[in-house]
């Protein structure tokens, strides 16, 4: 069985702001040569995963394992906390990055089992006005590099007409995100009236491997894609900014939620508007920033006109 060695936190206290720079900078020189990052033909290729056949063994969930994040006014998200997923049994790619106290081991895994602070901002952002949460209104959403899929289940309870959620581990998708889906968007204590309101069915899809292989393998585009402490690696900017290309539709947009500057890691905002400059095909607004503490933004990304 895969032991995760979180702390266990008090439900009144708020999210760890714990950074991936933080962890980064804990790890020694033995750690770091194993975490060399490996070419596109070492990475997982990408996949749809089918819901009903990865969750068909699923058992109720015990809410003492379940946190809530209330984004917004009217709007609270359950989802697994690390109490739930101590028994779980993982590949060995996550046990390895347990085993090595790592939050990261690329291309391997991502670090898609832990909420980072960056999604807790996004979420609230995306919530904060009347105006954002239109925004999702009848749109197709990507929730990129999506872990827990607080995001893409926001984006479902604002309305969205469809979500598509992707992360780089199968694991994470079918032991945290599905679950987490299933708590917030398939109850079956939602009754029958509020089920007969929606009208227009909601198509939600599951994908799980590289970026890359993601972008070619399908011709999915979207109104928006929301994307949390996924511009770490300065290593993946191209292939991230090729994702927007041909994922965005024409008129669409990328809220990108990520740290100032990843210590350890080389990557940040600052360094990721210079990709977007070089590019070329796209514009970069920060709209939000905690300059407090971990110092934190969200960046609204368009194409050029």
């Amino acid at each position: 069985m895969f032991k995760f060695s979180f702390q266990v936190e008090p439900e009144d206290e708020s999210p760890s702001t714990t950074s991936k720079d933080e962890e980064a900078k804990a790890e020694s020189s033995t750690e770091e040569s194993k975490s060399t990052v490996k070419g596109d033909s070492d990475v997982y290729p990408c996949e749809e995963l089918d819901f009903e056949s990865s969750q068909s063994n699923k058992t109720a969930v015990n809410p003492d394992v379940t946190s809530t994040f209330t984004p917004g006014a009217e709007l609270a998200i359950d989802y697994l906390n690390h109490l739930a997923l101590l028994d779980e049994t993982f590949t060995d790619d996550i046990v390895t990055a347990e085993t090595d106290h790592s939050d990261l081991i690329p291309n391997r895994y991502e670090g898609g089992l832990k909420v980072w602070e960056c999604t807790y901002d996004l979420g609230e952002f995306l919530s904060a006005c009347e105006e954002r949460r239109a925004e999702f209104g009848g749109k197709k959403v990507l929730d990129l590099g999506c872990g827990a899929g607080l995001l893409g289940i926001e984006a479902l309870l604002l309305d969205a007409s469809c979500v598509h959620f992707q992360d780089y581990n199968k694991d994470v998708l079918t032991k945290l995100t599905m679950v987490n889906y299933d708590l917030n968007c398939r109850s079956s204590t939602e009754s029958d009236e509020s089920k007969e309101q929606k009208s227009t069915p909601v198509e939600v899809k599951f994908f799980s491997g590289d970026w890359g292989s993601f972008t070619e393998k399908y011709d999915e585009t979207y109104d928006l894609i929301l994307t949390s402490e996924t511009i770490y690696s300065t290593q993946n900017y191209a292939k991230l900014l090729q994702l927007f290309d041909r994922k965005l539709e024409p008129s669409g947009v990328v809220y990108l939620a990520a740290k100032t500057y990843y210590f350890g890691v080389g990557g940040g905002v600052r360094l990721f508007e210079q990709a977007i400059d070089a590019d070329g095909r796209f514009r970069h607004e920060v709209v939000w920033k905690c300059c407090s503490g971990v110092k934190r933004e969200i960046v609204r990304i368009t194409r050029k006109l």
